[in-house]
C-alpha cells in the first residue's frame, strides 16, 4: 500500500511512535529540491512549534540521552521532480507495506508479480525487466542466490520491519533500492511488540529490543514469526531473526549484523477461475533459508563531511525442500540442469567505500569484490559525484563489472554477464519554486551474452508543476532493446524474451491535496503490452492524516484513513513452447486505517475490498477480501 505523500514530505507529521520520528531526515532536506514549503505542510501544528522541543523533552526525557550513531551506508542524491521516494522507519510501518513489492508499487514503471499471500514468492519488473532491480543492504549489494528464482530478486525476502530507511533511485536504465537497517542511539532500552491477525488464517508477531550503553556500545535484536493458510495453497510460515552488536564514539564506529529469514510454503496450486486445474500444476512445497551477515568499520558519516567504510559480508541461501525441482541454468558455455532440493549457494562480498559530502557537493568511490563459493570472483568498482546549488543539481554515476572467473550464474541477468559497464548522468533544473525539469540518460555496454544487445541507451525526461502543496509531474522514458528476464519461479517454461525499444509515458500527482488530505497517484502507459510488461498500470491513494495537535500538543494522538486503488492490464508471459499465457490484471480497492494513542498504534488494512477475482501471474488466483489488523506497541524503560 502507498504511504502518504504528505508524510514523505514532512517528517514528524505521522508515525507510530509517540514522539516525532527519529529517522534520517537529512536526506529529505537535501533531496527534495523544489519541495513544498514547511509552512504549508504544518498547517495544523504551526501554532505549537515554539513549544515543541520543551514539550517533547518533558514527555519523553530520553530524547536528551543520545550516543554517537552507528555509521550508515551512503544514500545518493535522489534526483526527482517534487518529493523523493524515501521513507524513514516510522513511515515504513505506517505505510501498510508488508513486503518490498508492496512498497515499490508506488514507483512509476514498477510492476509486481505474486502468486498468493505472505508466504508466496514475489518478483517485480522495472520497465518490464526483472534484472533492472538492484538492492543495496547497508552498502552491500544483495545478489539473488536462489536458483529457483533464476537469480532475480524474491522481493518477499526483504524484511522491511528490520529497516530504518528505504530510498529508491529511479534511473533511466534500472531501479536501485538503498536500505539502511534499524539502529538505536538512546541509552534507555527500546522495546516493542507487534501483534497482527486476520483472515487467510494469518497471524504475525514481532518483538524488538535495542539499547545503547554509556561506553558507546550498542545491542539490538528482533524477531518476527508469521503463519497463514490460503484457499488454493501457498500458505505456510516464516521466521526472521535480526541482531546487531556495535560500538560508536565520535566519528568512529564498528558493528556486526546478522539477519536470517526462513520461509516454508505449502504446495501452491494453479487453477482457472472456474476452479478447474491449470495446465501447469503450480509450485511444490518450499523450504528456504536466507542469511545475510557482515562486520563493518566506519569513520565519519556519508550524510556530511568526509567518510570511510570497510565491510566484510557473507550471504547464503539454502533450499531444503523435500521435493526436488529440476532447474535449467544458462551459462556462457551452454545449459546445465541442477536440482533445487538441498541446494546451497553462498557468496562473500568485500566492500571499501569513501567519499565527501558538504557545500552541496557529494562524491564517492566504492569497490565491491565478490567471491562466489567455488565459482569465481567479480570486481565491481563504481564512482558517483553530484552537485546541488540553488535551482540546479547534476549527478553522474559509473560502474564496471569485471568477473575474473565465471560464476555459475544465469548469463541472461545483466548483473552477472561476462562483463558490463554503465554510465549515467542526471540533471534537474528548478527555474522557479513551482516548476521543475529533469533529464536522465544511461548507457550500458554488455559482455558477450547470447541474445542480449551489445549496448543499450535509455533516456528519461520529466517535468513538474506545483500548485499549492500538490505536485503534478509527467514524463517519458525510452528503453533500448533488451533481453528481459522471466519470472520462472512461477513456471519453468517461462523464457527470457528479446524485445525491441519501448517508450512509456507516466504521470504522478503527489502532495497535500487540501488541508489534511493528501494524494499519491501514479500511472504508466507503454502504448502496448510486452513480455512481462502491462500496457497500463496505476496506483492511487487518497488519505487523511492528522495528529490533532490543538487537542493533543504532546504528539500523543494520530489518525490515518486511506483508500487505495491498484490497476493493471493483462500481461503476456511467453513460454518455451512458443505459446503465450496472459494474466488478467484488474482493479483492486483497499483501505488502511491507523489510530495511535500514546505509544500504541491500532492498525487495520483491508485488501481487495470488492472481492475482485484476478491474477497477476496466469493460474495463480489472488486472495479475495483480506483483512489484517492488530497493534504496534512501543515500550520505553
Amino acid at each position: 500500500m502507498l504511504v502518504l505523500a504528505r508524510s514523505a514530505l514532512s517528517q514528524g507529521q505521522r508515525g507510530d511512535s509517540a514522539t516525532a520520528p527519529r529517522g534520517d531526515t537529512t536526506h529529505l532536506r537535501a533531496d527534495t529540491g523544489a519541495a513544498i514549503p514547511q509552512a504549508a505542510l504544518q498547517r495544523d501544528t504551526s501554532h505549537h512549534l515554539s513549544r515543541a522541543d520543551s514539550i517533547l523533552t518533558s514527555y519523553h526525557p530520553d530524547t536528551t540521552k543520545v550516543k554517537a550513531p552507528i555509521t550508515k551506508a551512503e544514500d545518493p542524491l535522489l534526483m526527482t521532480v517534487g518529493p523523493s521516494y524515501h521513507w524513514n522507519r516510522d513511515q515504513l510501518f505506517a505505510s501498510g507495506a508488508l513486503t518490498l513489492a508492496d512498497l515499490l508499487g508506488r514507483i512509476p514503471g514498477f510492476n509486481a508479480f505474486r502468486g498468493g499471500w505472505m508466504s508466496a514468492p514475489m518478483t517485480g519488473t522495472y520497465m518490464g525487466n526483472s534484472a533492472r532491480i538492484r538492492i543495496f543492504y547497508d552498502g552491500i549489494e544483495v545478489d539473488p542466490l536462489d536458483p529457483g528464482m533464476r537469480w532475480i530478486h524474491d522481493l518477499a525476502t526483504v524484511d522491511l520491519w528490520t529497516l530504518d530507511a528505504v530510498s529508491v533511485e529511479r534511473g533511466a536504465d534500472e531501479l536501485r533500492v538503498y536500505i539502511r537497517t534499524w539502529s538505536v542511539d538512546h541509552t534507555t532500552p527500546t522495546t516493542r511488540a507487534d501483534v497482527l491477525t486476520g483472515n487467510q488464517e494469518t497471524n504475525l508477531y514481532r518483538a524488538f529490543f535495542g539499547k545503547r550503553f554509556d561506553g558507546g556500545a550498542a545491542l539490538q535484536f528482533a524477531a518476527q514469526q508469521f503463519t497463514n493458510v490460503v484457499r488454493f495453497g501457498g500458505g505456510g510460515t516464516g521466521t526472521s531473526l535480526f541482531g546487531r552488536f556495535g560500538w560508536a564514539r565520535g566519528p568512529f564506529s564498528f558493528d556486526a549484523v546478522a539477519d536470517r529469514y526462513r520461509r516454508g510454503m505449502d504446495p501452491l496450486s494453479r487453477v482457472n477461475f472456474d476452479g478447474t486445474p491449470f495446465v501447469d500444476p503450480g509450485l511444490p512445497d518450499l523450504e528456504k533459508n536466507w542469511t545475510n551477515a557482515y562486520v563493518r568499520a566506519g569513520l565519519g558519516s556519508p550524510d556530511h563531511c568526509a567518510w570511510l567504510q570497510v565491510i566484510a559480508s557473507s550471504e547464503s541461501f539454502r533450499n531444503s525442500s523435500p521435493l526436488a525441482q529440476a532447474i535449467t541454468v544458462v551459462t556462457p558455455t551452454g545449459t546445465k540442469t541442477i536440482t533445487s532440493a538441498d541446494s546451497v549457494n553462498s557468496e562473500s562480498q568485500y566492500v571499501a567505500a569513501a567519499g565527501f559530502t558538504r557545500w552541496g557537493i557529494r562524491f564517492s568511490g566504492t569497490e565491491r569484490f565478490r567471491v562466489f563459493a567455488g565459482h569465481g570472483t567479480m570486481s565491481s568498482p563504481s564512482a558517483r559525484a553530484s552537485w546541488e546549488s540553488g535551482p540546479l543539481a547534476i549527478q553522474g554515476f559509473a560502474e564496471e563489472n569485471a568477473p575474473t572467473a565465471w560464476p555459475t550464474l544465469d548469463s541472461l541477468n545483466r548483473r552477472k554477464s561476462i562483463s558490463s559497464s554503465t554510465e549515467e548522468v542526471t540533471a534537474r533544473l528548478n527555474p522557479l519554486p513551482f516548476v521543475s525539469f529533469l533529464g536522465d540518460a544511461a548507457r550500458t555496454v554488455y559482455g558477450n551474452v547470447a541474445g542480449a544487445p551489445p549496448s543499450s541507451l535509455s533516456i528519461r525526461l520529466e517535468a513538474g508543476l506545483r500548485l499549492g502543496s500538490l505536485w503534478f509531474a509527467g514524463g517519458v522514458i525510452r528503453r533500448d532493446s533488451a533481453l528481459v528476464q522471466a519470472p520462472s519461479i512461477f513456471d519453468t517454461t517461462y523464457v527470457p524474451a528479446a524485445v525491441g525499444p519501448a517508450t512509456g509515458y507516466y504521470g504522478s500527482i503527489r502532495g497535500t491535496l487540501w488541508n489534511l488530505f493528501a494524494a499519491d497517484i501514479q500511472g504508466t502507459d507503454w502504448g502496448s503490452a510486452g513480455p512481462y510488461r502491462p500496457k497500463y498500470e496505476s496506483r492511487s491513494e487518497l488519505s487523511l492524516s492528522t495528529e490533532w495537535l490543538r487537542k493533543f500538543p504532546r504528539h500523543t494522538f494520530h489518525i490515518l484513513v486511506a483508500g487505495i486503488v491498484d490497476y493493471t492490464t493483462s500481461v503476456p508471459f511467453p513460454t518455451m513452447s512458443g505459446t503465450t499465457q496472459y494474466s488478467t490484471g484488474g482493479v483492486v480497492g483497499s483501505t488502511l486505517v491507523e489510530l495511535r494513542i500514546l505509544h500504541a498504534t491500532i492498525t487495520w488494512q483491508f485488501r481487495n475490498v470488492n472481492g475482485y477475482p484476478y491474477n497477476l501471474v496466469p493460474g495463480y488466483i489472488m486472495p479475495r477480501q483480506t483483512n489484517l489488523y492488530g497493534v504496534r506497541w512501543d515500550f520505553w524503560g
